[in-house]
């Protein structure tokens, strides 16, 4: 099943007593997910003060996406999960919107980045 692209969610550290799970969007690559039990993902939040935000993807609470309210993907701040620790999938965003998070995690982790010894390169 293709994956990337789907929102689930994720316990976190339930044996460390953080009980909320949390919503999160697979961005690693099918291809990358066929070979690795690790999933990308960039969490989710409905925080309305992310809105100010650039690096803040605006998802919409629709019947695709599973979402109960307008939320962000945290594009700045992606982590790795087991794919066993995913619960769902629950909802799924648009090919539209996942080129939006993934533009925005470029820019947020500055993968165009010359370094000084790279320079003319």
């Amino acid at each position: 099943m293709a994956e990337r692209g789907r929102l689930y969610r994720w316990p976190r550290n339930r044996p460390f007593g953080d009980s909320k799970a949390r919503p999160v969007l697979v961005v690693s690559p099918d291809a990358a997910n066929g070979a690795s039990q690790r999933r990308v993902v960039v969490p989710i939040s409905r925080d309305p003060r992310l809105a100010e935000l650039v690096f803040a993807v605006p998802l919409p609470a629709t019947a695709d996406t599973g979402l109960q309210q307008l939320s962000y993907a945290m594009a700045w701040h992606p982590t790795t999960v087991l794919r066993e620790q995913l619960e769902g999938p629950f909802g799924r965003i648009s090919p539209e919107q996942l080129r939006s998070v993934l533009e925005a995690m470029r820019m947020a982790l500055d993968l165009d980045m010359l370094e000084p010894w790279q320079e003319g390169v």
